[in-house]
């Protein structure tokens, strides 16, 4: 068995796909498999591939257009390999990628390793990236997760295959599928970052009709995911660690956290969060949570939360932009009310008096 499976989908990328092959098999490690699912290309991406004939390669045709999870699941499902890792085929590897990825991984207790990344345009071109620094610190990281979004890359990341029991991904994630892999790795246990870059990652200007294109259905999309996205904090059962993350407003609620209450402990963290769809996210769990005859009680034990206390809750949600433009033009609006009513008191005060 090969000790790397490396797991690839393809999607019209008859371009790429050559040239990323060719940067696999030139390797100085040599002990993996490469398994390419096409997700059924319109382009000549297939015979491209054919092209390599290296063993080590396995091609996968999918029958139909299932979306980049659907593919992902399909490589998982015939992988043979003690270690993953995730690499898309308009991407690149530098040559001693796999080597590194390997030998830093299985010598330490992370079960996952980060590489650094290169960004490159269509021609191979090196552009500036984009992509924000944030902590290496698992603890840290986790807390950016669940409040604000992502801020890593999954770009040739590796994982050990034991810990990969959240798979297979959901198919109905589009374009927050890499966050959801994040929360679940670093929920199971810590990250390891290689501070060498070792993938190309193409920054493709992005053609309209891609999932993942700067568009209004792309933003929506990616908004509306965050609800689904949430919930694999709810699957966490190490209450430690969540103390360790939330620290700072569990000293500021005066809000410890328990096994039997997570899902209204989470809903509460999240309320504080600047994004609103995380805040309704929160506001829904709680709601959830509230609605059981049994929890009401244990939260009445736990927090000597009251039914007050759960009314109050909801003015902890940001208000949309909509509704104080509202207020500020209602606010407005009587005061111009007032100030008519004043005018033509003193008009008919003046016929009056005439």
């Amino acid at each position: 068995m090969p000790k790397i499976s490396i797991l690839t989908p393809c999607f019209n990328h008859e371009k790429y796909i050559s040239a990323y092959l060719q940067s696999v098999l030139n390797q100085t490690f040599n002990d993996f498999e490469l398994i390419i699912v096409d997700d059924c290309s319109s382009d000549q991406s297939i015979k491209e591939i054919e092209k390599f004939h290296d063993p080590r390669i396995k091609l996968i045709k999918h029958e139909f257009n299932q979306g980049i999870n659907a593919a992902l699941n399909t490589a998982f499902e015939n992988s043979n390999g003690d270690y993953i890792v995730f690499m898309a085929s308009d991407d690149m590897f530098e040559f001693d990628a796999l080597e590194i990825l390997y030998k830093t991984l299985s010598t330490s207790d992370a079960i996952v390793a980060y590489p650094r990344t290169l960004w490159i345009d269509e021609d191979n071109n090196i552009i500036k990236s984009t992509h924000k620094e944030i902590s290496q610190d698992r603890i840290e990281l986790l807390h950016y997760l669940f409040m604000k979004g992502n801020g890593l890359t999954s770009n040739g990341m590796m994982i050990k295959k034991d810990f990969c029991d959240f798979l297979p991904l959901a198919n109905s994630m589009c374009n927050q599928q890499d966050t959801q892999i994040h929360i679940n790795l670093l929920l199971r246990g810590k990250p390891i970052f290689i501070e060498k870059q070792l993938v190309k990652y193409r920054r493709e200007l992005r053609k309209k009709g891609n999932i993942s294109s700067n568009t209004l259905a792309t933003h929506t999309r990616e908004n509306l995911e965050i609800y689904t996205l949430m919930d694999a904090f709810l699957q966490c059962q190490d209450i430690k660690l969540l103390k360790n993350v939330f620290k700072e407003e569990i000293k500021a609620l005066k809000l410890e956290s328990f096994d039997d209450v997570l899902e209204f402990f989470l809903g509460r963290m999240a309320l504080l969060s600047d994004n609103k769809e995380r805040q309704i996210w929160g506001y829904s769990k709680i709601m959830n949570f509230y609605n059981n005859k049994k929890n009401i009680k244990i939260l009445r034990e736990r927090y000597n939360f009251s039914f007050k206390d759960y009314v109050d809750i909801a003015k902890y949600i940001k208000q949309d932009k909509t509704i104080e433009k509202y207020r500020k033009y209602k606010k407005l609006f009587n005061y111009s009310l007032i100030f008519s009513s004043i005018i033509i008191m003193v008009f008919i005060s003046i016929l009056l008096l005439g």
